[in-house]
């Protein structure tokens, strides 16, 4: 479990950390998932509309996440996450999370709170039929980001305006 480094000193809300495991492991129940259950539902991917459901295409080639963490990686000053494969993402996003550093903290903690709110936009597109824009959610993040950042990290966090 390489990317064990996600989870310790993390503190990104435990359904944050918890989805994140998920996506890790490859359970998030995604229209491929759910297909090879024998479920038929829409397999085009709800926030993009353009290719099938995988949690690949989920979170390393959609567009909408692309941007929502390209936001999220100015406003904390580093730089975006760049793959083109799941191995390759994967490996950006522990390099950028091993460590006792701040900037590693707070990266676990915006990573978490991504893939949280993306599968969360994703079912209320499905389910609900509502929607957000990428701007909205980014915006969200950074807040939950700020609210929930422990002592060490609270002034590194305020000096970022989003």
């Amino acid at each position: 479990m390489p990317w064990k480094c996600l989870m310790f000193g993390n503190a990104a809300r435990p359904k944050a950390k918890f989805m994140m495991w998920l996506q890790m492991q490859n359970r998030l129940l995604t229209a491929d998932r759910l297909s090879k259950w024998g479920i038929q539902i829409e397999s085009k991917y709800s926030l993009c509309q353009r290719e099938e459901e995988t949690r690949d295409h989920l979170f390393v080639e959609c567009d909408y996440t692309k941007i929502v963490i390209q936001k999220l990686m100015h406003w904390t000053q580093n730089q975006n996450i760049v793959a083109a494969t799941w191995e390759q993402y994967v490996y950006e996003v522990i390099k950028r999370a091993k460590g006792k550093s701040k900037e590693a903290q707070l990266f676990k903690m915006i990573y978490s709170e991504v893939v949280h709110s993306i599968w969360i936009e994703r079912n209320k597109r499905i389910f609900e039929k509502t929607s957000k824009g990428w701007e909205r959610i980014a915006k969200e993040i950074a807040c939950i980001c700020c609210v929930r950042a422990p002592p060490r990290l609270v002034d590194v966090v305020q000096r970022f305006r989003f």
